[in-house]
């Protein structure tokens, strides 16, 4: 049976650099070498379809899909695909929401039902994930404060160890690999980067060396906040997008950086919140990781 590698996200982790350096022509010829294919026309096909999020799996809406891109991979030479698309993680953060991680596993599992599916998670330490994704809301027409768009996240929704259990329980958690996004506890077990990371989660073991790896949608810089802010509050939509555009290429945030958007109290109520649960996604899905980053507020 064929093996398909599933990379579900988490968003603000890596996802778009993934895509992008995976169809690079190196990589392919790498791929080609591991018996591994990337056709990213996958990414696109399941993106632009519009099936997530969805409160429930529509199977008829999904078989186009899977006839499309899933049903031919059974004829191709290779053994393995990879297939990356960070809108099947299946996590919510809006007030009033509830994740919806057990209908992207049946999705999985419909696409891929021929297959032998393994599934590759990214994730970042709550806190910095929250700041992540409100500047990525902010280049996207956001007016909320950040404390309001804090206040308004369903914490429980961003519980990576029980969101991680719902891809175990449907697929097995021998065929689940979680990575975390941070290079320094990627580092504590030996792994350059989370490019790496997916790499070797799918058997890559050659070493790659990437030379002038670009920044794939970058953040804005804080000093751009409270002007972009202004822009979604008076100007059209597609006036303020075009203002963040320029902003990010601009002035983005560059990746050392520091995060401040979260006060230092409510940094340590989360990550105080999720203290129990992250240690436990430690002990169970990487244990060869130093969890001290995710357990403590720097």
């Amino acid at each position: 049976m064929k093996t398909i590698h599933w990379h579900v996200g988490s968003g603000r982790g890596g996802s778009t650099l993934i895509q992008s350096l995976f169809n690079e022509p190196t990589l392919h010829q790498v791929f080609a070498q591991n018996s591994l294919k990337y056709d990213s026309n996958i990414y696109l096909g399941i993106g632009n379809a519009n099936l997530v999020p969805a409160t429930e799996f529509d199977r008829n809406a999904w078989k186009p899909l899977r006839d499309e891109f899933f049903t031919p991979l059974n004829s191709e030479s290779v053994e393995n695909f990879f297939v990356t698309q960070e809108n099947l993680f299946g996590v919510l953060t809006d007030k009033d929401t509830t994740n919806f991680c057990d209908v992207s596993c049946e999705a999985i599992s419909y696409l891929a039902e021929d297959f032998h599916s393994k599934i590759v998670i990214l994730i970042r330490r709550q806190d910095t994930f929250i700041e992540s994704l409100y500047n990525q809301r902010l280049k996207r027409y956001e007016s909320r404060t950040f404390q309001d768009f804090l206040d308004d996240t369903t914490l429980d929704n961003l519980n990576w160890h029980s969101v991680i259990n719902t891809y175990a329980n449907t697929f097995g958690s021998e065929n689940v690999t979680v990575l975390p996004f941070e290079k320094k506890v990627l580092n504590t077990n030996g792994i350059d980067d989370f490019i790496a990371g997916v790499l070797a989660a799918i058997g890559v073991e050659q070493k790659i060396e990437f030379n002038n790896i670009p920044i794939m949608n970058p953040s804005l810089s804080s000093r751009v906040f409270d002007l972009q802010r202004l822009a979604n509050q008076t100007l059209t939509e597609r006036e303020a997008h075009g203002l963040a555009d320029w902003f990010q290429v601009n002035i983005p945030k560059l990746p050392d950086d520091p995060y401040t958007l979260m006060s230092d109290a409510d940094r340590k109520k989360v990550i105080d919140y999720f203290k129990e649960s992250n240690e436990k996604m430690f002990k169970e899905y990487m244990p060869n990781y130093d969890p001290s980053y995710y357990l403590d507020a720097d």
